[in-house]
């Protein structure tokens, strides 16, 4: 056999080797007392009866010399392999860190996100089991109404953060429509229900009492507060104008319903039975009329004139100069400097740095929860007024128009005085005014409509004489006080005493 010399004592290999397994020796001095790299390969096949056999060859050409060395390819193969073993755990380590890094900044996110739906109202939720509880295990009717009316305040405020969260996640149209849809959801829903147990004097009346509230109690309150930090603040005079518009051209609508009302009874050619009819179909009419507008409006906010709103927002957005924190001058108080001795309710913290939403899913999820829960308390809330109403001897009217619509506009009270005490009083008007005309324009005339889909029992826009003349005085008084585009305490105080009197008349009414 030609090749290369081997060392003596060595056995004749026996064919050539078909596996990689190489084991190196380490130097090996042949006849020639030269030395040689030697590697030695085993033969991937095993004969049982003897030893696996081995063929040497040269790691380098030419004959072998004495003192050659062999080479420990195998133990280098061995360190090889210890060291892609070593990269492959520190790669699949590095992932493994990449993984739990990024779950904990998605968690990180959602905590945060979720952090928006926290409130010192949400103690009020343990109420919402109780209130459930109450009404299904008849316990007395002031229990029951006393319970789901303190759950849904937070509720209502959860169902409002969720419509933002979600606003967010689309464009400016959508956002807006959304906005539109569900701004009003709570007094909605208290509608529907009262509309399925045909109480159509609550619907009117929490209708009436939310624009109220609204426009006396909520406005009132922002220019109160923020004139106690602030001695005027400004208002654009496009938004001022464009409020008081719409809120007496819904008062035009609700106005000629009631006088037209009185009309068919001075008529003595129709009977009840006609007149009734007559006037739902002419509140029907009015309604989509309204609704017709509203849908103008958001055209009007969208699209057409969508920079002024946007300026708007930009104005929120803005630091306040006035504000020392932010480098401005501190405000000087109303009376005396008295102002700049109060001290900053709310931090100003207007960084460039938009506000954590939660995730499309999860908002939406919370959002359908929330109308699920607020339908069910809801519902106990009417069924329970006229047996709430008999206990504390309360009047129904006043129940409906003063109670009520507190748990609708928790949301736009608490968000009104935040960002007037913060001098962005455009804002804060359009909360105030934009959930009066929604409810004006889309809640009211949306629960005309359904009426005529629902039942025998048609709800129209005849609010009753002194319902309409409170309305329309607030309206008048409202626009009055934004007329020169400037607010300061006093205005907002006349504004509250308007709505402590006006609380005070259905108080005694009974």
């Amino acid at each position: 056999m030609t090749g290369p010399s081997r060392p003596n004592g060595m056995a004749e290999p026996l064919g050539e080797p078909r596996g990689n397994h190489d084991i190196s020796y380490g130097s090996i001095d042949n006849a020639a007392g030269g030395a040689s790299a030697f590697t030695r390969r085993r033969s991937s096949h095993a004969v049982p009866s003897r030893m696996p056999s081995t063929t040497w060859r040269s790691a380098r050409e030419g004959n072998l010399d004495r003192g050659d060395a062999l080479t420990p390819t195998n133990s280098i193969r061995r360190r090889e392999s210890a060291v892609s073993d070593s990269a492959l755990g520190v790669y699949g380590a590095s992932v493994e860190r990449k993984v739990d890094l990024q779950l904990h900044e998605r968690h990180a996110g959602m905590v945060e996100a979720l952090e928006g739906y926290n409130s010192p109202m949400n103690v009020l939720l343990v109420f919402v089991p109780l209130g459930v509880a109450a009404a299904l295990l008849k316990w007395s009717q002031t229990l029951v109404f006393v319970f789901n009316f303190l759950g849904v305040i937070p509720l209502a405020m959860i169902l409002g953060r969720a419509t933002e969260d979600i606003a967010a996640h689309t464009n400016q149209t959508i956002g807006g429509l959304i906005n539109a849809t569900f701004g009003n959801a709570v007094e909605l829903i208290l509608s529907f229900s009262a509309l399925k147990q045909g109480k159509l004097d609550v619907i009117r009346n929490t209708l009436v009492g939310s624009v109220l509230s609204n426009l006396l109690l909520v406005l009132g309150a922002s220019f109160f507060f923020g004139g106690l930090v602030y001695p005027e603040q400004e208002v654009l005079a496009a938004v001022a104008e464009a409020n008081g518009d719409l809120l007496s051209f819904s008062m035009f609508g609700f106005v000629l319903p009631a006088i037209f009302s009185l009309a068919l009874v001075s008529n003595t050619t129709m009977d009840e039975t006609k007149r009734e009819v007559v006037e739902a179909r002419f509140s029907l009419f009015t309604a989509i009329v309204l609704l017709s507008m509203y849908i103008l409006y958001l055209v009007f906010q969208l699209y057409t004139h969508a920079d002024l709103y946007a300026e708007v927002e930009e104005e929120a957005a803005a630091p306040d100069p006035r504000d020392p924190e932010a480098g401005g001058n501190a405000p000087s108080g109303p009376i005396g400097g008295a102002g700049s001795a109060l001290p900053p309710p709310v931090e100003s913290d207007d960084s460039p740095v938009s506000e954590a939403v939660a995730s499309l899913p999860v908002a939406s999820v919370i959002l359908v929860s929330a109308v699920v829960v607020v339908s069910i308390c809801s519902e106990f809330v009417v069924g329970s007024i006229e047996g709430f109403s008999r206990s504390v001897g309360l009047g129904e009217s006043f129940i409906a128009l003063v109670l009520l619509p507190i748990i609708g506009n928790a949301v736009e009270h608490w968000a009104a005085v935040v960002t007037a005490i913060k001098d962005k009083m455009d804002l804060s008007i359009g909360i105030a005014c934009g959930s009066s005309v929604q409810i004006a324009l889309f809640a009211a005339p949306v629960m005309v409509i359904v009426s005529w889909f629902t039942g025998e029992a048609r709800l129209t826009l005849n609010f009753h004489l002194f319902e309409t003349v409170c309305l329309v005085m607030s309206v008048q008084v409202v626009t009055m006080t934004m007329r020169d585009s400037r607010t300061n305490w006093l205005e907002g105080a006349v504004l509250l005493c308007c709505y402590l009197i006006i609380a005070s008349a259905f108080f005694f009414m009974g």
